[in-house]
Formats: structure tokens, C-alpha cells, sequence
């Protein structure tokens, strides 16, 4: 039959190993939840550097449609100057083919050279009263000659710059338009680039949060073996002090045994003693050490 000590001693055996198990089954669970959480954190460091390239082409396409509502705008203010300088082209045009523009029948560099000579000639000439006479009649006709190749070449240089005006206005429409266009673009690339991101950072927060909550489940697992191990050392601890009583007891019943035991070996020798028998050196000794003889 086993004794009571022998099945304790089982006893904490078996929960040392337990205990053993279940330290190196916690302490490799732990082990899973660290890496699983350094995996999620590392998950999350990139998950924040994608969100703040995100930002970044946020605020760039932000700028490029804020520039593309300017350009917008500036070109509107062109195409409007542009349809009230078509009017007056137009109209140049139509007038020119009712009444095409004339041209002086004499160039207005010959007409001013021919008539600074007659002038000239007059202020340092002495003519004859008709020679003067005449003239005179030919530098008023000069004159207005020369007035009304001013007023051609007038009308000519308003003409002109009417028609380089509405050719400015077309330049700078077609330059507004392509920067529209041009700076569209720009902003649809960020913004593709965004989605694109968002598309990424979607699948990596689906990936964290997978780590995550194996992470919190590894955690979990090891916290519960962990609580175990506590219970399994709580209960050798228990048995421990167990068996420690029961060999405290035992040296005492065999102490208290063993002093019965002298005690009535002193007595039998004390009685042979008084009856004058033969004692052994052990019960002499017995009986000296008691004070006895």
C-alpha cells in the first residue's frame, strides 16, 4: 500500500511537470505575441508613412485644382475679350468690304520731303508774286495731301493693332487652356496616386488588424497558461508544506518513540539494578547518565 508521503511526493512530481510544461508553453506563447505585435507596429509604421505621402498629394492636388479654378477664370475673362475684339474684327472686315481702306496715291515720306523743299524754297528764295502764289497753293495742297495720309496710316495702325488685339486674346486663350488641361492632368495624377494608396493602406490596415487580433488572442492564450502556471505552483507550494508537516510529525513520533523506548529500557535496568541482577554496560550507562546509581 502506498503511503500518505509517497503519494505526495507523486503528487508534486506530477506538478513540477506541469509546472515545467506549462512555463515553457507560456513563455513560447509570448514569445508568438511579441512578434505578432512587432509585425502589427511595423504594419502600422508603414501604414503611417503611406498616409502621410496621401497628405502630401492631397495638399499637391489640392494646389493644382486650386490653380486650375484660376486658370479657369483667367480664361474666361479672356474668352470674353476675345468675343468682343471678334466683333470689332468682324466689323473692320465688313466695313473694308463695303469700303475698302485707300491707299495714298503718293507716300507720305515723298509727300513730307517734297513739301519741307517747298517750304524751304519759300523762306529762302525771292519769288515772283505768282511764282510765290502758286506755291503757297501747292504747300496747302500738300499739306492736305499729307493730312489724309495721316489719317489712312491712323486708321491703318488702329486697324492693325484692332487685329493684334484679338490675335493677343486668341494666344492667350489657347494658353490659358492648355494650363487648364495641363494643370487637370497634374491634379488627376495625385489623385490617382491617392487612390492608389488608399487602395494599399486599406489592405495593409486589413493585415494589422488580422496581426492584432492574433495577437490578442496568442496574448489571451498565454495569460490563461500563465494563471495556470501560478495555480499548478500554488498547489505544489500547498502539497510542499503538505509533506513538510507530515515529515515534522513523523521525526516527532519517532523522537517521542525513541525517548518511550529509552525510557522504558532505564526503568527495566533501574528495577534489575534494585534487584541486585547483572546490568550491561549500556543499562549502567543508562542509569549514570539519570543520576540513577
Amino acid at each position: 500500500m502506498i503511503s500518505e508521503v509517497d503519494l505526495l511526493v507523486l503528487k508534486l512530481s506530477d506538478l513540477e511537470k506541469q509546472a515545467s510544461e506549462l512555463r515553457v508553453n507560456r513563455d513560447k506563447l509570448n514569445t508568438e505575441a511579441r512578434e505578432k505585435a512587432d509585425r502589427r507596429d511595423e504594419l502600422n509604421k508603414k501604414m503611417a508613412e503611406l498616409i502621410a505621402k496621401v497628405k502630401d498629394h492631397q495638399k499637391q492636388r489640392d494646389e493644382e485644382n486650386k490653380k486650375v479654378q484660376e486658370f479657369k477664370e483667367k480664361r474666361e475673362v479672356v474668352r470674353k475679350n476675345l468675343v468682343e475684339a471678334k466683333k470689332e474684327v468682324d466689323q473692320i472686315k465688313e466695313d473694308e468690304e463695303l469700303e475698302p481702306l485707300p491707299k495714298p496715291p503718293i507716300p507720305e515720306k515723298v509727300l513730307r520731303r517734297n513739301l519741307k523743299q517747298l517750304e524751304w524754297k519759300i523762306q529762302t528764295e525771292i519769288l515772283p508774286a505768282e511764282e510765290e502764289k502758286r506755291l503757297v497753293q501747292e504747300i496747302a495742297t500738300l499739306q492736305e495731301q499729307l493730312e489724309e495720309a495721316e489719317a489712312i496710316r491712323t486708321l491703318r495702325q488702329e486697324r492693325n493693332a484692332r487685329f493684334s488685339t484679338y490675335e493677343g486674346f486668341k494666344a492667350e486663350l489657347n494658353h490659358y487652356h492648355k494650363a487648364v488641361i495641363r494643370t487637370a492632368k497634374s491634379s488627376q495624377r495625385h489623385h490617382h496616386e491617392m487612390t492608389k494608396l488608399f487602395a494599399e493602406i486599406d489592405e495593409i490596415r486589413k493585415d494589422a488588424d488580422q496581426w492584432h487580433k492574433d495577437f490578442i488572442e496568442t496574448k489571451k492564450t498565454a495569460d490563461e497558461t500563465h494563471k495556470k502556471f501560478i495555480d499548478v505552483i500554488k498547489g505544489k507550494e500547498k502539497h510542499q508544506k503538505e509533506l513538510q508537516k507530515i515529515r515534522q510529525k513523523a521525526r516527532v513520533d519517532h523522537f517521542r518513540e525513541v525517548k518511550e523506548s529509552i525510557e522504558a529500557r532505564a526503568e527495566k535496568a533501574l528495577q534489575k539494578y534494585k534487584d541486585g541482577k547483572k546490568l550491561s554496560l549500556e543499562e549502567f550507562s543508562m542509569l549514570v547518565e539519570r543520576g540513577l546509581v
